[in-house]
């Protein structure tokens, strides 16, 4: 399956897991899960635990890696993690085969790759603590040992009298269970296609070098100079940028990560469309000259009503990107001027509810209400809450996703091209360098009440905050009555 395909269909199951949830809960009341308290190392370690009912069915939180990444390049780790375009299953698998080594994961395609004669790797759900005599009566376990199942596929295949194990794999995904293993070495032996899908096409998701778009691979050594700039680029910027800088296709690809909104309203992402497409043209007005390309439309996926599909976001002119830019700085600046009492990371969320609130406005759309913008800024629900309440939730974390992949984008380029960033460009990258790290900036609802706690005693406090909002959003209202 091409690597567009399984994107589109990542999204799509994370779309039928939210009107599943709804199905089954009602789609007017949100159920809130417990709080299941800090994790430890025997829930990280502990094999086979089961799933919560609560969460089953539920999509992993849109922002997780990205609040991984930061968490990592803020430890002792940081040092030795590098973030990788694409998918980290090739560069993982070339790693074991190049040097040996164990892969630690939960993906069974490393079942798939060719990781060698030495190379091997370990499911991390399966891995179980093994504590001292001594602690097991304690509740909290010291990880003292943890005992891994090692996989090694080459030896798996040598037993099974197979090359490797992706014709079995090809075989076991084709018949769907159908067939016994035994039965499934057997057909695996008589190379032949199943179906539709033939095995060349099955195994391109397990190429040895990494492929990043549709139409062009590139091998690690080819990207080591682009790696060696992005460490502090999400994933799904930094294949982006990738796709921006290193390829020559007339379409680059976006897909943006599944948030958790209302599928009955329109997508959450459409509130700060027009930012993002003010982050894509920053690689074309910073060029280093006519030998890089400039792109002129990105092929945004998200939800389109109950299905995934493609936006086309047209990359700006040169003269309309300029005008853009200093607004954007001139917004940002005044806002940040106006709420300079507040602790950053609630600045941020009033930034970005405010920039939603102008999107209902200037949109003709009824605007979320006080006390539906009270709920989302403190984090506590009600007998009220609703999957409006979701919905805004959701479109205040896209402008806040929006600012950080247009920091991210900007820092980047300012950082690999030899043009001198106009002024407003260079004081925007300042600003934008301030948003705290993604679990500061989109919370858990407990984590967002127990800030808000704290800043209604440091500060004037909510009701202030909102009253400052809907000053300045009741002067834009009524300059544009004056001027039409």
């Amino acid at each position: 399956m091409r690597k567009r395909d399984i994107r589109i269909q990542r999204l799509s199951e994370s779309l039928r897991s939210i009107k599943k949830y709804m199905l089954r809960n009602g789609s007017e009341d949100v159920q809130e899960p417990c709080d299941p308290g800090p994790a430890t190392p025997s829930h990280v370690f502990e094999a086979g635990s089961p799933t919560p009912h609560i969460f089953r069915g539920m999509i992993a939180p849109p922002f997780l890696v990205p609040a991984l990444l930061d968490a990592i390049s803020c430890s002792k780790y940081a040092a030795v993690s590098v973030v990788v375009p694409g998918e980290a299953d090739v560069y993982c698998a070339k790693a074991a085969r190049d040097g040996g080594g164990i892969i630690l994961t939960n993906d069974s395609d490393l079942f798939v790759h060719d990781l060698g004669s030495h190379g091997a790797f370990s499911l991390i759900h399966q891995a179980e603590l093994r504590p001292n005599k001594e602690e097991e009566e304690d509740e909290q376990i010291a990880c003292q040992t943890v005992r891994l199942s090692i996989f090694r596929p080459k030896e798996l295949a040598d037993r099974l009298g197979l090359v490797d194990l992706r014709r079995l794999a090809y075989v076991l995904s084709r018949t769907r269970e159908v067939l016994s293993l035994p039965e499934a070495v057997t057909r695996a032996k008589e190379h032949r296609d199943i179906g539709l899908l033939r095995f060349e096409e099955f195994v391109e998701e397990y190429a040895t070098e990494p492929s990043i778009t549709e139409s062009q691979t590139f091998s690690p050594e080819s990207l080591a100079n682009f790696i060696s700039y992005a460490p502090s680029l999400d994933p799904r910027v930094s294949e982006l940028m990738l796709q921006l800088k290193a390829t020559s296709q007339d379409t680059v690809y976006m897909y943006l990560p599944y948030l958790i909104d209302d599928p009955a309203r329109s997508s959450a992402w459409l509130v700060s469309t027009e930012q993002r497409s003010f982050a894509y043209s920053i690689p074309n007005h910073l060029r280093n000259g006519p030998h890089e390309r400039p792109r002129t439309i990105i092929a945004e996926f998200h939800r389109k009503g109950d299905r995934i599909l493609a936006q086309q976001i047209s990359v700006l002119s040169s003269d309309h990107f300029h005008t853009q830019s200093s607004e954007h700085l001139a917004r940002l600046q005044d806002f940040l001027d106006t709420f300079a009492d507040y602790p950053k990371h609630v600045t941020w969320r009033a930034y970005a509810l405010e920039e939603v609130y102008r999107w209902y406005l200037n949109n003709s759309k009824a605007p979320p209400s006080r006390e539906t913008m009270t709920r989302l800024m403190t984090g506590l629900s009600t007998p009220d809450s609703a999957w409006e309440d979701v919905h805004l939730s959701a479109q205040v974390q896209a402008v806040l996703y929006t600012l950080r992949m247009t920091q991210q984008i900007l820092a980047y380029t300012i950082s690999t091209t030899k043009t001198k960033p106009p002024k407003p460009l260079k004081k925007l990258a300042s600003i934008l360098g301030s948003l705290p790290p993604i679990a500061q900036l989109i919370p858990s609802r407990s984590e967002l009440a127990a800030q808000m706690s704290t800043m209604e005693i440091e500060t004037c406090g909510l009701d202030h905050l909102l009253d400052l909002l809907a000053g300045r959003l009741q002067k834009e209202v009524d300059a544009e009555d004056a001027g039409g």
